[in-house]
């Protein structure tokens, strides 16, 4: 549910300088835009993995307003940080995916999105909780957790790489699966029923690694995820599955199930790599549930149309998981 919240005036930035779509200029003019739009902006930069929490929880009293400015691990990180001292959170997309912000429908545009932010008008998102082999304590995560074959992608990740090329270092990366991955299968429990996957992708809300439409609804306001498992990587049973969700059939051994669920776990005989928003976090066994306490974020209202300031590919989307066989 939308609700509009005081104007906030006093708004600390912290921005990831690492960031794929950073710059120094764009900082300037962002700022520049806040400014114009009544905001008095103290601006602070990450150093390591890690200090933006460090720079959350040492935040002048005065704030009322966080900024995000980085990608979606970067976004996570923040608002985990603000979990035990809550205020609303805006999003700066300068990262190489920015799903989450092309979920919420945060403008792309710096002028518009400095517009939004300093309207104070807010969403309630419920985020997840993430616990990974050997944590002391869950990892907060927005959008998604990915593990098997994912995990592997991102572990494997050059972040020089990604700083170069964006979303492309995914896909290069992706490449070497074949002859560095041994594909081994897992167990993913979901409410209590067990499968046997080699991906599985538990998800917030419907976009995959930018743009491309992977579920069909958004379960950001909701304790609820969207679930898709892998279960064999066979060429043939992927056609049969085709086939039959183009012919409105159903498919006795689906080789790809989409379910929705509250509480997952994935573990095995071997552990595999699990990644979430983008980050490596760890290796299985793992767990996902909501987090226990929701998040106040500054973005439109859920049924307001994409703003002239989003990026153009955004019109573009891979459309599948909307049946299950």
């Amino acid at each position: 549910m939308t609700a509009l919240s005081p104007s906030p005036r006093k708004a600390l930035l912290i921005v990831n300088p690492t960031a794929g779509h950073y710059s120094k200029k764009r900082l300037a003019g962002f700022v520049q835009h806040l400014e114009r739009a009544g905001l008095t902006v103290q601006v602070t930069k990450t150093l390591y993995r890690g200090h933006a929490a460090d720079l959350v929880q040492n935040r002048p009293p005065e704030t009322d307003l966080i900024i995000a400015g980085g990608g979606d691990g970067t976004i996570a990180e923040i608002a985990q940080a603000m979990m035990d001292r809550p205020c609303p959170l805006a999003l700066w997309p300068v990262g190489s995916a920015n799903v989450l912000a092309l979920e919420l429908n945060i403008p792309f545009s710096d002028a518009h999105n400095a517009t939004l932010i300093a309207s104070g008008q807010t969403r309630t998102i419920w985020p997840g909780w993430l616990t990974t082999e050997g944590q002391t304590s869950p990892t907060l995560f927005l959008q998604m957790v990915g593990v098997g074959l994912d995990g592997w992608v991102v572990q494997q990740l050059s972040s020089a790489l990604k700083k170069r090329i964006g979303r492309l270092a995914y896909v290069l990366t992706a490449l070497r699966l074949p002859f560095a991955y041994s594909f081994p299968a897992f167990e993913t429990c979901v409410d209590g029923r067990t499968y046997r996957s080699c991906l599985t992708i538990i998800s917030k809300g419907r976009l995959y690694g930018g743009p491309f439409r992977l579920f069909p609804h958004n379960h950001h306001e909701k304790s609820v995820f969207s679930i898709l498992m892998l279960h064999r990587l066979n060429p043939l049973a992927l056609l049969r599955q085709l086939l039959a969700f183009a012919c409105h059939k159903p498919c006795p051994a689906p080789a790809i199930s989409y379910i929705k669920g509250q509480t997952i776990t994935c573990s095995g005989n071997r552990p595999v790599p699990v990644q979430s928003d983008g980050d490596f976090r760890g290796m299985t066994p793992c767990r996902i549930t909501s987090a226990p306490t929701p998040l106040q974020i500054i973005c439109p209202p859920r049924n307001q149309p994409p703003s002239e300031g989003r990026s153009f590919f955004q019109r573009y989307s891979l459309n599948i998981g909307r049946r299950r066989c």
